[in-house]
């Protein structure tokens, strides 16, 4: 008897085989970096830093002659050094503005009110003439309405004092919590290293987890890169501007744009094209031309940078990165900035790999 050819879901719908087998791997990599990624994340940032940091530890070993305890010590003295130390350095001078600013706030307060009382006199009298309404009427209303959302606005936040304070403990104790065992664990590593490296490289998933990896290194390495770099030009481009026109707080402003920046779809413009017109409302041109220089200086660079640094090491169209940005932001947060990006690349690696796996040729 004759036996039939049988024919499966991959010969009969290529199309969806393959949207299934995307759709699974899209939904195991959201489990992962849901639920696994946090318990693994500070021992994978231990093996990459000493990854990082073993070039530098082979060459003092190989060629200066030095013996392995003085290699692997001085490396990682020096390596945690630079990084505290910079740490500090950046979080001294923040908190010593955050202190600047806490002592000149009633002088800012007194200013902003006399400037919010005389431009809203200026338009409630334009409104009661354009409406005809009795002098002072819009004011008084603009004025209670004020009233009411301030005190709103005063009770909803003594409500969430607590829990801000609670918050800002907690997650404080976990970030140390984090950087105690990368510490620990790199330190745990310095006598184990090629031990790893033995054990991954007999490992029975070496070659497509292999693959897989040196694709995301290379798109990864590109996106922190070309981001860490985006992330400095625009603070350097905002604290200069706000420097010139003699901001006091020029550093931790420039700091806080530069971050505000990097989130899909809101950007500098969110702070410094606001503030430019508030300037030159209150006559201080020369500082609403610079705010609005220093807006299109950002714009430029980041257009040029990720065009630059990112088009061509990940290969991902704009469309699709602000997409994974987006998506990114939605389900994991401030975090999503960057495992948005990171999942697309992880998903498109993955699926390549199954593909070639399977022999059959990528879309």
């Amino acid at each position: 008897m004759k036996e039939m050819p049988s024919y499966g879901l991959k010969v009969r719908h290529p199309l969806l085989y393959r949207f299934g087998v995307l759709t699974g791997i899209t939904i195991c990599v959201y489990l992962v970096f849901r639920y696994l990624l946090h318990l693994f994340l500070p021992f994978i940032l231990a093996y990459l830093l000493m990854r990082m940091l073993f070039p530098v530890i082979w060459f003092l070993r190989h060629h200066c002659h030095f013996p392995k305890w003085l290699a692997y010590g001085g490396t990682l003295t020096v390596f945690f050094g630079a990084v505290f130390g910079t740490v500090l350095a950046v979080i001294w001078q923040l908190l010593r503005q955050i202190r600047l600013f806490g002592q000149n706030f009633p002088i800012y307060r007194r200013e902003f009110m006399a400037l919010y009382v005389h431009h809203t006199g200026r338009l409630c009298g334009c409104l009661d003439t354009w409406l005809g309404l009795p002098a002072g009427k819009s004011r008084s209303c603009i004025s209670s309405w004020c009233d009411r959302l301030l005190v709103e606005s005063g009770s909803r936040l003594s409500e969430q004092a607590g829990n801000i304070v609670s918050g800002c403990f907690s997650g404080t104790a976990r970030l140390l919590t984090v950087v105690l065992i990368i510490v620990v664990s790199m330190i745990a590593l310095c006598g184990d290293m090629q031990a790893v490296h033995r054990i991954y490289r007999k490992s029975v998933f070496y070659p497509a987890v292999h693959r897989v990896a040196v694709t995301l290194k290379k798109s990864g390495l590109a996106f922190v890169k070309s981001q860490g770099i985006i992330l400095v030009v625009i603070w350097v481009i905002c604290s200069v501007s706000l420097a010139l026109i003699r901001n006091p707080y020029s550093i931790l402003i420039g700091c806080g744009i530069a971050v505000f920046d990097t989130f899909p779809v809101l950007g500098s413009g969110m702070i410094l094209v606001p503030w430019a017109v508030y300037a030159a409302f209150g006559q201080n041109y020369y500082a609403a031309v610079i705010l609005f220089i220093a807006f299109l200086l950002c714009v430029i660079a980041r257009d040029l940078l990720e065009a630059h640094l990112m088009g061509n090491h990940m290969g991902l169209l704009p469309f699709f990165m602000t997409a994974a940005l987006y998506v990114g932001v939605c389900l994991f947060g401030v975090w999503g900035i960057l495992m948005g990006p990171f999942g697309v690349i992880l998903i498109r690696s993955v699926y390549e790999q199954f593909l070639e796996k399977n022999n059959e040729p990528p879309e």
